[in-house]
């Protein structure tokens, strides 16, 4: 079950990375890129909210390596996290909102 944790916590970092190099570049539907100030920077604000989810699953793959006992209820961590993300990321889009 740690492996599948760990998984979880390189995807998530993979799209880390890919929203910090991402520049202006529309990566999110639920955004409207063209009524943001700066893409750029909200995207990198992204990426940097989206390291939190990926060192959850990642502690939660290392707990769950040396308690077994503990995996499945870490592994509900992970969704939760990813939800709280998205609800930290859409009310944080009002604040890189500006008139363009």
């Amino acid at each position: 079950m740690s492996g599948i944790q760990l998984i979880l916590a390189l995807i998530t970092l993979l799209c880390a990375v890919a929203f910090h190099f991402a520049g202006t570049k529309p990566l999110l539907n639920v955004v409207d890129y063209a009524a943001l100030k700066d893409p750029a920077a909200f995207n990198r604000y992204v990426s940097k909210l989206m390291l939190i989810p990926a060192a959850i699953a990642a502690m939660s793959s290392l707990i769950s390596y040396s308690y077994p006992a503990l995996a499945v209820p870490l592994l509900f961590l992970f969704p939760v996290s990813v939800l709280a993300l998205v609800v930290w990321i859409a009310s944080g889009s009002k604040h890189f909102a500006g008139n363009v």
